[in-house]
């Protein structure tokens, strides 16, 4: 796990979602750009810019090879996804991942195939602390 800091705006998780789904050896700021603007429109500035700080905050890593600089995700999508729900939960929520489980819950955004997993998981959670003890 890196030292990546500071929570991310939509904008610089897609980014890493762009980066994520690329070639492993990282991508230029350039192919970021393009990547990007298959989905919304924006300047390759405000790309460069934003991979800036992501490489400053440790989210992203600079990489020398052949054709330039390559920037790599310095955590996998997992691992970033657990710590900006934690963050969430912490911030949001009190620490109360169940009081976040009944918002969604009261929203009804949540589909019956997502509850039926969310069981499944909780089941597979609650099997595993018994065999442990």
């Amino acid at each position: 796990m890196t030292n990546a800091e500071g929570t991310l705006t939509a904008a610089q998780y897609q980014i890493l979602e762009v980066i994520w789904n690329g070639p492993k050896v990282g991508m230029t700021v350039t192919e970021i750009w393009e990547k990007i603007c298959e989905q919304r429109e924006v300047t390759r500035t405000t790309v460069l810019n934003q991979v800036d700080r992501l490489e400053k905050r440790g989210w992203l890593q600079r990489k020398k090879h052949d054709d330039g600089f390559r920037y790599v995700a310095t955590q996998s999508r997992e691992q970033a996804s657990r710590e900006i729900a934690e963050e969430f939960v912490d911030s949001y929520f009190a620490g109360s991942a169940s009081d976040l489980l009944m918002s969604l819950l009261g929203t009804k955004k949540l589909k019956p195939a997502e509850i039926t997993r969310l069981r499944e998981i909780l089941n597979s959670k609650s099997s595993n602390r018994k065999t442990k003890k």
